[in-house]
């Protein structure tokens, strides 16, 4: 039995060990934050992009109204002080187009410069979106490329690993391994420990003197009073 639990126990180290690799390959920086980051200013740019086209469009479209307006405003004014129109109702209708057109166009100037202050704040928004689209874009690639690179070494070793697991676990009897595997799914992957001096390694707690000297006999079976976990005494070297 002595011989099977120094297998048990290099079975348990093999475990610890794998347990390890996939928790380090579980935590990496797989670059999803920054991917989330990244859509989210892209559909921002994209937002911002569409709103700046739709104030050009309308800032296009003042812009022709106006001067439509313009020349309508010249040609009354061309007829008024022209001297072919002498009629004083004429005149007087021609005096109130001037001025009504000469409001209209006054309040579409002031609609235009709202327009053009818009339109700057969108070129300075856009363009911060696309500094910050391209500076994630950047660090994105970074951090894949550090991702890639580290994973395939953890990968390597469990490959390496998983293999040597089994190969050791065959060399434990079938009753054993299955207790072992129980105990170490209740047990945070911890079936076996070593024991050293007069407590139990997994839990912290004394371990009875009795127990103690039957654990050094190298039996099996034995297992910690208050943990549960199959105990193993190291033989000194001869």
């Amino acid at each position: 039995m002595s011989d099977e639990l120094v297998v048990l126990y290099q079975v348990q180290q093999a475990d610890t060990d794998l347990a390890r690799l996939r928790t380090e390959l579980a935590r990496l920086n797989t670059g999803a934050e920054l991917k989330a980051e990244l859509a989210a200013a892209e559909n921002e740019y994209k937002t911002i992009l569409n709103r700046h086209h739709g104030t050009e469009a309308e800032s296009r479209a003042l812009e022709l109204e106006i001067a439509t307006l313009q020349e309508k405003k010249t040609k009354f004014e061309s007829q008024l002080y022209g001297g072919t129109v002498r009629n004083p109702r004429q005149l007087s209708d021609l005096q109130e187009e001037v001025g009504m057109l000469d409001r209209e166009i006054t309040k579409l100037e002031d609609r235009e410069l709202e327009l053009m202050e818009t339109l700057e704040a969108q070129r300075s928004q856009i363009a911060f979106r696309q500094q910050e689209i391209a500076d994630r874009k950047q660090e994105l690639g970074t951090v894949l490329a550090d991702y890639a690179a580290k994973s395939a070494a953890l990968s390597d070793q469990i490959a390496e690993l998983e293999p040597r697991r089994a190969e050791l676990a065959a060399g434990v009897s079938a009753s054993l391994l299955k207790r072992y595997e129980q105990i170490r799914l209740r047990q945070n992957n911890l079936g076996i420990v070593k024991v050293n001096g007069g407590s139990c390694p997994g839990c912290r707690i004394a371990l009875a003197s009795e127990l103690l000297k039957e654990v050094r006999t190298g039996r099996g079976d034995l297992t910690c009073d208050n943990c549960g976990r199959l105990l193993y005494w190291e033989r000194p070297a001869d």
